[in-house]
């Protein structure tokens, strides 16, 4: 107890106990009347308050004697001077109006608690502002008539400050996390690109307005739909395989799809999607506009590469006729006059000038995949080990050949003739590629159950590598493309690689380039695997001289000069030839005469063509050869790619001499 307070025991009377007396005394066992005991009560709750570590006071009425214990004397502050013995309402005058109602239920024997009561005070040299809670209880005498006022006071700075700093924290959350939500709800609302959220199992479970801006679509269109209900059909595969990548946890990006919208249509989409839990989140961006506008470009690029391409194709053809037509020129003038020396090397020329057109229209036909393709089983390294004396001294002294062949190599379904000239071609830019001289690369292996595009599948590979100076990813783009060459005009017609792709293709596989600048190029040939015997190819091998002996040809064939010079050596070598310009006109003539021998007939022809003519011919005579005879094969074989027994094809131009040979071959039975 301070020394500078006046003694609170004073008002008691002088022969009570003093507190040390109090604090030792026996109360069960003591003798003392009702006011000895409440002297003694109010002496030992005052020595515990003056005692007490935590601030008390109490107030005594009607004198209004104020006492507080040391603790207390911070809570006062400026109010300690003067406060003991003073009236309570004049101590705590500036927070009076907070606490006087639980004063006055004190006073009327209640006890109560005033929370976090504002308080400014002095505290190391400083101003603060703190806060106390103050709990007041009724101060009763002997009787047990309350006669004051007493409170025990805490110190809740501590905790007010941090629950300001919580709802001040809380507060600026909520406004952030509501500012935030604006803006994500703005961005959802006028976002041109598609947003959605997506249950695991492709369940659409949101969806924002562009849906219905873009596509028709409102949010309670889709309640019932997958994701996969709205792509393309020809896009499932890969929609399929991104849902699995995002089950498995991963991040899909630029997923290009189509949807379909309302009306049906369908539309682009580059999708960017994030798995979250059960949820995936993903963002779609119209990219319909842009492949239009790649579609353009590329139209644009290939109609000015065509344009290029035309000049350089009437030179050469222009060429080509200038010779043809020079050579029967002087050739008839010199029948006329007599004079037939050097005839022969003037129609050797014009020949040479045939087969020139006819490997240019060739490498034509092979990029639109509508050349004649005579398929037999093919084994790979033969056609490469054939093309090695050719090839060394096609590609010079530069230039290293290097042959790699698997020995134990697939066979596959090709046309023989068509493989060597792929590789020639592909030898070639190889070796235009090396302008300083390298290696060049040719190797074959097999690669079982590879996927490039079709499905799982056999295949062998036929690699032409290079260690020129490679290709851009720009440049790999384009190469399959008609007519694209890096070439100057006059050195390529940049069919070359079409010619390979096309070819490739048409046989049920693939090209696939792998290159980078100044680090060579390889370009290799996917051929499916064939599983069978060997078999010898559907192309006439030329005999020597064949006799017709009598044998009808029914010859079907709408260009009447061909037909005609057809007619004629066929007729020198024997044949009795019945020929039509048209299908129909030929089928009439099955049932009007003797049966033929043999059918020979072009593919185009008007009306029906050629292959209905000779299924329709053969349901009259089911064993009748056949043999084609066409420029390219258009799409009657589209769905066979194998000839039927008994038939053979005779890509024109052709010597009229393999004419007369190739049916000789299927009417004595020596072609298979």
């Amino acid at each position: 107890m301070s020394n500078r307070f006046p003694d609170p025991f004073a008002f008691l009377p002088d022969d009570s106990p003093t507190a040390d007396e109090i604090r030792a005394f026996d109360w069960p066992r003591s003798p003392l009347g009702p006011v000895e005991a409440w002297s003694l009560a109010l002496r030992a709750m005052l020595a515990t308050m003056l005692d007490s570590p935590q601030p008390m006071f109490l107030s005594a009425e009607p004198g209004g004697v104020f006492f507080f214990n040391d603790a207390c004397r911070p809570l006062l502050g400026r109010r300690v001077p003067g406060a003991l013995g003073g009236r309570l309402d004049a101590i705590w005058v500036d927070v009076w109006d907070d606490i006087c109602a639980h004063v006055a239920q004190a006073m009327a024997g209640e006890g109560s608690t005033r929370r976090d009561l504002p308080l400014t005070m002095t505290r190391h040299g400083f101003v603060e502002n703190t806060w106390w809670t103050l709990s007041f209880a009724p101060l009763r005498d002997e009787r047990g008539h309350v006669i004051g006022v007493y409170a025990f006071t805490n110190e809740t700075t501590s905790a007010v400050r941090s629950a300001m700093t919580l709802r001040e924290l809380n507060a600026s959350l909520e406004r952030e996390i509501g500012a935030r939500t604006r803006e994500r709800d703005q961005i959802w609302a006028v976002s041109p690109d598609l947003y959605i959220v997506m249950a695991r199992d492709g369940r659409y479970r949101n969806i924002n307005p562009a849906w219905q801006r873009d596509l028709g679509y409102e949010e309670s269109d889709l309640g019932s739909m997958a994701f996969g209900e709205l792509v393309h059909p020809d896009d499932l595969d890969r929609a399929r395989d991104a849902m699995a990548q995002l089950l498995e946890g991963d991040t899909v990006e630029d997923l290009e799809v189509r949807l379909r919208a309302r009306d049906g249509s369908y539309r682009w989409f580059a999708w960017t999607c994030v798995p979250d839990g059960e949820l995936v989140y993903g963002m779609g961006r119209d990219v319909q506009r842009r492949r239009d506008m790649e579609d353009q470009l590329r139209h644009a690029q290939k109609l000015e590469a065509l344009g290029r391409l035309t000049g350089g194709i009437a030179h050469d053809f222009n060429n080509i006729l200038g010779g043809i037509g020079g050579a029967i020129e002087i050739v008839s003038e010199r029948i006329e006059s007599g004079r037939l020396e050097n005839t022969r090397r003037l129609l050797d020329a014009a020949h040479g000038a045939v087969n020139r057109a006819a490997g240019l229209t060739h490498r034509l036909l092979a990029y639109a995949r509508q050349q004649a393709l005579s398929l037999a089983d093919v084994d790979a390294n033969a056609i490469v080990r054939g093309l090695d004396l050719l090839l060394r001294p096609l590609l010079g002294e530069q230039v290293v050949l290097d042959l790699r062949m698997q020995p134990d190599l697939w066979r596959t379904l090709s046309d023989a003739s068509q493989l060597e000239s792929a590789i020639l071609n592909l030898a070639i830019n190889g070796r235009d590629a090396m302008p300083a001289g390298g290696t060049l690369c040719i190797s074959t292996r097999n690669e079982p159950a590879r996927n490039i595009g079709t499905g799982p599948a056999d295949y062998v590979v036929i690699s032409v590598a290079d260690t020129g100076t490679g290709m851009s990813r720009a440049v790999i783009e384009k190469a399959f493309d008609p007519f694209f060459t890096t070439k100057s005009i006059g050195q390529g017609t940049g069919l070359g690689l079409s010619m390979v792709d096309g070819f490739a293709r048409q046989t049920g596989g693939r090209a696939i380039i792998e290159s980078e600048p100044g680090k060579g190029s390889t370009v290799s040939l996917w051929l499916p695997r064939h599983v069978g015997k060997e078999e010898a190819p559907h192309a006439h091998i030329d005999r020597g001289p064949h006799h017709g002996d009598g044998r009808r040809v029914l010859l079907v064939e709408d260009e009447h000069m061909l037909r005609s010079l057809a007619r004629e050596v066929l007729e020198e070598a024997g044949y009795s030839v019945d020929d039509h310009a048209e299908a129909a006109a030929a089928l009439r003539s099955l049932s009007d005469s003797s049966a033929p021998d043999i059918l020979v007939t072009d593919i185009g022809l008007p009306g029906m063509d050629g292959r209905q003519l000779a299924q329709s011919a053969r349901q009259i005579l089911p064993d009748l050869p056949v043999l084609f005879i066409t420029g390219y094969a258009w799409e009657a074989f589209a769905d066979a790619p194998r000839l039927p027994p008994g038939c053979a094809i005779l890509g024109k131009p052709f010597s009229l001499h393999a004419l007369v040979g190739a049916v000789a071959d299927l009417v004595e039975g020596t072609n298979p």
